[in-house]
């Protein structure tokens, strides 16, 4: 799951792990579990627990090789970014399915001010927003794009389960 805080990467996410009985690997949950109150939300302890995410996702793939595993919490948004999880796709000789969570910035900001607090990761606000927006890079893999401004839950959850050949 690629996209911007507060685009509805985790809400789909979220669906798609129930509609494909996936295994769902949030970064937000593996960085609380493994720094609790040493959370520094810093790119080192970013990177650090995304790798993690990624072995552990390469572990499932060898001992069910027709799992699913989706990857949520990070934007995407970084070059680096992309050649790292299209190396943990390869690494793990599986498939890479990007899906792109995309909303306006005023949606992004009610979402983010509705409320507060509530998300695990305590740096999630408009300010993170805007500088995540002003630094992200283009992504030029292939890959499937959800406004969750314009489609519904129901829409995007369909769309991306058309996209990965479901329907």
């Amino acid at each position: 799951m690629t996209g911007l805080p507060a685009s509805g990467k985790s809400t789909i996410a979220a669906r798609l792990r129930s509609e494909l009985g996936a295994v769902l690997l949030d970064k937000d949950e593996v960085r609380a579990f493994l720094f609790a109150d040493h959370v520094d939300y810093e790119r080192e302890q970013d990177d650090l627990c995304v790798n993690i995410m990624y072995d552990v996702a390469c572990h499932h793939f060898k001992r069910r090789p027709d799992s699913t595993v989706i990857l949520d919490g990070r934007t995407y948004s970084r070059r680096y970014q992309i050649d790292a999880v299209k190396q943990a796709a390869t690494r793990a000789s599986v498939p890479l399915y990007l899906i792109e969570c995309v909303c306006t910035a005023e949606s992004a900001r009610k979402r983010l001010e509705s409320n507060p607090g509530s998300h695990l990761a305590e740096d999630r606000n408009y300010l993170m927003y805007q500088n995540s927006k002003a630094h992200a890079e283009p992504i030029d893999e292939p890959r499937l794009v959800l406004d969750t401004d314009a489609m519904s839950e129901d829409q995007c959850v369909r769309a991306a389960l058309n996209y990965l050949g479901v329907f």
